[in-house]
Formats: structure tokens, sequence, C-alpha cells
């Protein structure tokens, strides 16, 4: 009786905290575009200032090559948590464009985004690099890797943008705490959570199998 009580009793429970989750959807779904959104414009600007390193590495003069190399070193080797906490606090909250009185917000989204980008920008400047030598030797194929990888990396942008909710970006994993705050209720917390993985797990699978069917595609043609 105690059995059937509590296993009725854990279902009933299942079921309420299942339509919670469903819900709260909408909202949690606009927290995982931020994310999205953080991740994609770190990508871009990152990808950018990495090729903007690998110029300078491939550049015959030595203190470029020097400097490119140095810049690169130290992208790689600061935390992106770190520097996002930098940009919140010594950067203005908008800015004020020259020879006019038009003032731009500078949100924190963005500032997440820069430090993310970070991240990107040294590591497209080492695995380009390689990719462009690669390529000259004429070992296309290993050249292709840095589509794959560069695929995996954005995947783990995609997971460092939670990062951003310490600084007040509403994005999936700020919204999973607002949402716990709202039912008010410890018990969905884990459920809570756990729904937020399957959001990542499932955008991360679907970019890693895209990823994957393309760089597979493309090293056919190269082999044909």
């Amino acid at each position: 009786m105690y059995c059937n009580g509590w296993n009725r009793g854990g279902a009933v429970e299942s079921i309420e905290i299942g339509k919670k989750l469903f819900e709260w959807t909408p909202f949690l779904a606009t927290g995982f575009l931020w994310n999205i959104l953080i991740s994609v414009l770190a990508l871009a600007i990152g990808t950018v200032g990495g090729g903007l390193l690998v110029l300078l590495r491939l550049s015959s003069h030595r203190k470029w090559a020097l400097a490119g190399s140095a810049l690169t070193e130290l992208m790689r080797n600061v935390p992106t948590f770190v520097f996002q906490f930098y940009l919140v606090f010594m950067l203005p909250e908008s800015l004020t464009l020259p020879f006019s009185s038009l003032s731009l917000p500078f949100p924190s989204w963005l500032k997440a985004a820069l430090a993310l980008a970070l991240a990107v920008a040294g590591f497209v400047s080492d695995n380009l690099l390689s990719t462009i030598l690669e390529w000259r030797r004429g070992r296309y194929q290993d050249a292709l890797l840095f589509i794959s990888n560069l695929g995996n990396f954005c995947v783990i942008i995609v997971m460092a943008s939670s990062a951003a909710s310490v600084i007040g970006v509403p994005e999936l994993l700020s919204r999973c705490n607002t949402v716990i705050n709202a039912t008010g209720t410890t018990q969905i917390m884990l459920w809570v959570y756990l729904y937020a993985m399957v959001w990542f797990f499932l955008f991360s699978y679907l970019v890693t199998a895209g990823i994957r069917r393309f760089s597979s595609g493309m090293q056919r043609r190269i082999r044909s």
C-alpha cells in the first residue's frame, strides 16, 4: 500500500514538473537564443581576428611574425571568464560616437561575445596557420581538418556562453535560475538543469554531425 501510494505520488509529481517545464519552454528557448547569438558573434569576430593574426605570423618581417605569435599565445592563455569581468567593469555601458552626440549602448551580451572571441582568435590563429602550411605542402586532406576542428570548437564556445549568466545576460542558465525561483520549489531544480542540458546536447550533436558530414564530403571530392 505504501509503495503504491508512493508510486502514485511520484508519478503525479513528475507530471506536474513536466507541465511546468512545458509552460516555461518558450521562456527557456528565448534564453538559449541568447547563447546562440553570443556564440555566433564570438566565432565571427574571433575568426576575423585569428585570420589577421595568421597574416602577421606569415609576414616576412620578423617583428611582425613575433608580434603575431605573442598575441596568439596571449589570447590562448587568458581565461575568457576573467576577461569577461574585465570588459564588464572597464568598458562603459554606452559609447558616444566621435564628433557626434549619438550614444550607442554597449550591452553585457556583446561584452560576453568579445570575451569568447579572444579564445576563438587564438584557436583560429594556430589551426589556420597549420592549415595553410599543410595546403602549401599539398596535404589537402590534412588541411581540411580545420573545418572539423572549428566545428568542434564551436560546440565548446556554445557551452562556454553559459558563463554570460554571471554578468546579467538572460541566457539559458540564467533563465533556469529564474524558473526555479519563480516556482518556489527546489524539487524542480534538477529537472530544469537536465532540461537545459538536453538543449545544449541536441544543438551540439546537430552541429557536430553537420560538420562531419560536410568535412567527409569535401574529402571525397579531393580524393576524386
